[in-house]
């Protein structure tokens, strides 16, 4: 298959330090793959590579199939667009979108219905004449993702393209970008430090830590499957609740001991925690698996106690987060330890909680993700919902 992306890539930074190690990341035709990490992870320099803005160590470089690993940037027929993109402040709107094109040697007639097309699908047309200096950061942006958008080239390199788009922008710019890949079936690698662009758009996600891939799966499959709780707590719009726990048994049936709760399984031991009777495990909880205490008649479910610390009016529900009786749990050495586990909840529209307020929180332990906390990997996954 044609694809784009890095094999087996080593990238040294010129301190020695290690920039991305051994990295495969492949995306196919018409596919639009998601770069996604934390500050530091290698993200960009991922897309540099690739670009031919970065050079490697070792592995090779890919682009619609072909090996371009030692060609220039300006042969390898990309359309990338970055955070600050640059546009020519003495060209119009206009003629930034289609300057691609012309120098491309374009027909005019062809380069005003491209560029008319997606000036269109930006909502861009009535800026059409305008500057550069005269239009906001957002609109800037927008010209940008326009002005690779207009052209069909092997690959398209999007990194934080989206950055100083307002929430309203963002959703519009984001579904025209898929559409665009979709119905141009030319490849896209999209850098983001936002999870909501990964969930809404990819086809698939790849993950990564400290230069190397944590994991590459659809968003679907990060979400119910993470490899470790850094996947587990950043493939999400809504960080995922850790608490310290120990698996316990109690005759035929196993549960977590969480400070001086046990909250049951209802059920054996699952084989995957055979080797983690008595020793300690880290549960991860989504906000959809928490629930608020005072209107849960549930039996299997068990009640912990705790403050609420803040409260986030959505519309159609409530977001709170509440502190419990529980050590936090860090996601990686960087976020340090100390404090009380916190626990993210949905409560009803018209709920009466406020910071300060006491407060149960309803927990199935069935429905609990499980990690090592010496490694942080997984080791246990809840079922589908029945």
């Amino acid at each position: 298959m044609a694809y784009t992306g890095l094999r087996e890539v080593t990238v040294v930074h010129r301190d020695g330090s290690v920039a991305l190690h051994e990295v495969t990341v492949l995306a196919g035709p018409g596919e639009l793959l998601v770069i996604l990490g934390p500050s530091g992870s290698g993200k960009s320099t991922l897309l540099r590579t690739i670009a031919g803005l970065t050079s490697v160590r070792s592995g090779e470089v890919v682009i619609a199939g072909e090996r371009v690993t030692g060609l220039p940037t300006h042969k390898r027929n990309l359309a990338m667009v970055f955070e600050h993109s640059s546009l020519a402040p003495t060209l119009d709107v206009a003629a930034n979108l289609g300057f691609g094109l012309t120098i491309r040697r374009l027909p005019e007639a062809e380069v005003h219905d491209r560029v008319l097309a997606q000036a269109r699908g930006l909502h861009l047309t009535r800026v059409l004449s305008r500057k550069p200096h005269t239009l906001s950061a957002g609109e800037r942006g927008q010209v940008g993702v326009g002005r690779a958008m207009v052209r069909e080239p092997s690959a398209f390199l999007f990194d934080e393209p989206l950055a100083h788009l307002d929430a309203a922008h963002r959703g519009r710019m984001r579904r025209h970008v898929a559409d665009v890949v979709k119905n141009t079936g030319v490849t896209a690698l999209y850098v983001t430090h936002d999870p909501s662009d990964a969930l809404a758009i990819a086809d698939r996600v790849a993950v990564l830590r400290d230069g190397q891939v944590v994991q590459i799966g659809t968003p679907h499959d990060l979400y119910a499957y993470p490899a470790d709780m850094l996947v587990a707590d950043f493939v999400t719009s809504m960080p995922i609740g850790l608490l310290p726990a120990r698996v316990v048994t109690s005759g035929a049936e196993a549960g977590y001991q969480v400070a001086a709760r046990t909250l049951p399984l209802w059920a054996s031991l699952p084989a995957e925690l055979g080797e983690y009777v008595g020793r300690d495990v880290v549960l991860g909880l989504r906000v959809e698996d928490v629930h608020e205490g005072a209107h849960d008649d549930d039996p299997r479910r068990i009640q912990l106690p705790g403050i609420v610390e803040h409260v986030e009016f959505t519309g159609p529900d409530t977001l709170v987060t509440v502190r419990v009786a529980a050590p936090a749990v860090p996601v990686s050495r960087a976020d340090g330890a100390g404090g009380d586990a916190r626990l993210r909840a949905r409560f009803g529209r018209t709920t009466s909680v406020r910071p300060g307020s006491t407060v149960a929180l309803s927990v199935d332990a069935s429905r609990a993700h499980v990690f090592d906390p010496a490694t942080g990997l997984a080791l246990l996954h809840p079922a589908a919902p029945a």
